[in-house]
Formats: C-alpha cells, structure tokens, sequence
C-alpha cells in the first residue's frame, strides 16, 4: 500500500508531517507510546513487514540456486536490493556485500585486509577515534594485538570555553602519517549524534597511503550517503537502524580493493570449483555471501530504502534538526541536566544524550519507562568516548522522522517528575 504521507508529494513545497507517517508503524498506534531509542533501533514500517510477509508466503525459496518460479522471484529481487543499496550509498552493484549487520561486516573486514594484504604487514600502526562503537573499535583492537601494532586514537578537541567539541582534527592528521596501514572512523557518533568531518580525515590517509575505513551505522537513514564523496575504501552500516528488519546489513568496498581481498567466511554458494583441496572462488561479490543469508531481511531492506527514498533522506535531517533543537534548549533548561552530545543541529543525525545529577542514567530510564518514554541508559557500547567526556554513562534519546514535539513533551514531564521523585 502507499505511504500516507505519498500523497503530500504534490506539494511543491513537501514538508514532512510526522503524523501522517507515524501511520506507516504499527507499533505507534498508541499514541501514548514515546519511542526515543531509534538510535538502538528503529520502527519498521509497514511496508517493509508486508515485503517480508510475501516472501514468506508467495515465493519463499532459497536464492542463486532453484531454477522454479519461486526461486527466480527471490533471487531476481534478492539481486534488486542489491541495486538499490548501491544506488543509496553511489556505489556500484557488485561492489555490495549482504551481512547480518555492520558487527559482522567490521569483523569481515578487518580480518580480510589483515589476510589478504601485504600493506597491512609493512606498515606501522592503525588510526582510529575516541568515538568508535565497540563493533569497529574491537576488531581492530584484536588485529592490532595479533600484529603487535600500535592503534592510535584520536581525541577529542576543546573549544575556546574549555567544552569539548568534536574530533581534535590537526592532531587526527598528526597522528596519520605513511606508518599508517589503516584509518577507521565513524560517519556519526552513536552517543554524541555528531556529524564528523570524514572526508577531512580521509583526505590526509590518502595522501599517506592508508586504506579508510568509515562506519556509517548511526548515518544512514538519517543523512545522505555517498561513498564518492567521503572518498573511503570501505563503508557499511546495519539495516535495523534505517527501518529495514534485524539481521541485514551491507559491507561496501571500493571495486579495486575488493579485487585484491580473499573470503574470511566460508560456506556454500561462494565458489566455483573445489579441486585438489584448492578452491577456485565465485565471482565478485558471490565469493563473500557464503552460506544462505537473511533473504526475508534482504527484501526488507530494499523495502526500506524505497521507503527512506521517498520520504527522502534530506528531508529527514532537515525535519530531525528541529527536534534536536527543541530537545536541546528544554533539557539545558532544567537545573541539574548536563546535555553531553552535539548542540548544533545542523551537526547532529538525531541524538540527543545527557546526564542528571540527581540521579544514575539507568534509574532515570526505568523511571520515564513507567511514563511509556522510551530512552536508553548507558555506555551505548561506546566506552572510551564516555570516558573521555568524563562520565560512565548517559541517557540517550534519538529521534526519527515518525517523531514529534509531543514525544520531546512526554520527554520533559516525566524527567521533571522523575527529577522530583529523586530529589
């Protein structure tokens, strides 16, 4: 069925209204339900669970293998998503590799470039950030350890009040020189919600000649993506934060870079031949896929990607800057909140996260949840960067295009009750 917002498309001048797309998600048919934890994952649209539905129930079959109806259907659309996903980010088709999420797709990687690589071997150290999620920073870390090999991180910076404020860039620069094998970074912080200047440090791991890795999970669907543009050699992102099922993600690597990796997963469907205790490996990307993957979760996310396209990603941003505005000024407003992520809109993909000095994150949480608020306490799996903004934990509260100033309402009244109960 379409959208209920489609019809709005006429409109020269579209605006998205949040109420008529709060329709499209069943699970907001409450109205007294708060959903602020889209940044952990978010609402499935009704769209995508109908593309699931009829997989299951009309051409449930496996895909690159049957040659009846059901099984061409599948795998004609399964080949579609994968289009789709290349045309999302400005990549090429068989340039997209089909994971469980960008968990799996982080450790695929950095086990691939660390086998497959000799320039992995000859350099000296790895260049990451204090912003990673544990998903990026660990594999790296067990690379580094198994290399013996330094991982530098860059910092974060302090601005003229003593605030920090993001990336410390000049020294990120310092740090990347031609000892460098690898430079990973993240498109958009899980906890802070800013928007980093990736292009800025890929730009100086190229001049060194490290290979660039950029983790673009808390991005997409809430910022346009281009892998052109951010001029990176690796990107991927998991499904379940763009609308798109559990259990999906994408892994994208530049063409010519993929052609010098070999599998660190193996299965079915991945070779051509096996003679002699030697494979003879699948073309690209067939050679990376192996085993049966998340077909129903595949479809799901080409299901979502139409559904962000038509909304469109742009106009997300633009319309979640105007909550993130508003979240903002009222939690600063209240004695006591301390707001931890990135106060510039404009920078922000839709996180708002903070502390309270009258109470620890997670009571604060269980306290809005009696209030149907729904936040996330804690470190977000993203421990070094709470250390270095000095603090154990936060409360995180992310917004999507379904949200609204009544959810930032709900917000407020239930941290001021919870404020009074504390005190």
């Amino acid at each position: 069925r379409s959208p209920a917002w489609l019809l709005l498309r006429n409109n020269l001048f579209f605006m998205i209204d949040p109420l008529l797309i709060r329709k499209d998600f069943p699970q907001l048919s409450d109205a007294e339900y708060h959903y602020l934890d889209s940044a952990a994952t978010s609402l499935t649209p009704q769209a995508v669970l109908d593309a699931e539905i009829e997989y299951y129930t009309d051409y449930r079959a496996n895909v690159h293998r049957g040659v009846f109806a059901e099984a061409a259907r599948a795998t004609e659309l399964y080949e579609e998503t994968r289009k789709k996903v290349a045309h999302f980010i400005g990549a090429k088709p068989e340039e997209i590799i089909f994971t469980s999420g960008a968990t799996e797709s982080s450790n695929m990687l950095v086990r691939m470039l660390e086998e497959s690589l000799h320039v992995t071997r000859m350099r000296k150290n790895i260049v990451t950030t204090v912003m990673e999620h544990h998903a990026a920073l660990l594999p790296l870390q067990q690379f580094a350890l198994r290399r013996d090999l330094p991982l530098l991180s860059i910092p974060l910076a302090r601005g003229a009040d003593g605030d920090l404020v993001g990336l410390d860039y000049a020294q990120g620069e310092e740090l990347i020189t031609t000892d460098t094998a690898i430079v990973s970074t993240v498109l958009v912080s899980n906890v802070t919600g800013e928007w980093n200047d990736v292009t800025r440090i890929v730009r100086k791991a190229k001049e060194c000649g490290a290979l660039t890795i950029v983790d673009a999970t808390a991005a997409a669907g809430h910022i346009p993506l281009n892998v052109t543009t951010l001029g990176c050699d690796a990107l991927y992102f998991s499904g379940h934060k763009m609308f798109a099922p559990t259990g999906v993600g994408v892994l994208w690597v530049k063409d010519t870079l993929l052609a010098q990796l070999t599998p660190a997963s193996f299965g079915g469907h991945m070779v051509a031949r096996i003679e002699e205790g030697k494979p003879e490996w699948a073309e690209i990307p067939s050679r990376f896929e192996a085993g049966t993957k998340n077909i129903s979760g595949v479809l799901g996310l080409g299901a979502a990607i139409d559904y962000l396209e038509l909304v469109g990603v742009g106009e997300v941003h633009e319309y979640i800057q105007t909550l993130v505005a508003d979240a903002t000024a009222r939690l600063r407003a209240i004695d006591g909140v301390t707001v931890v992520s990135e106060r510039d809109s404009q920078k922000n993909a839709g996180i708002v996260a903070f502390t309270c000095a009258w109470a620890h994150p997670h009571d604060v949480a269980e306290v809005l949840a009696r209030d149907r608020v729904a936040v996330r306490p804690g470190h977000h799996c993203a421990i070094p960067l709470h250390g270095a903004l000095g603090i154990e934990s936060s409360i995180r509260a992310s917004f999507h295009c379904y949200n609204t100033t009544a959810d930032i309402d709900a917000l407020i009244a239930a941290l001021l009750k919870c404020k009074t109960l504390f005190s």
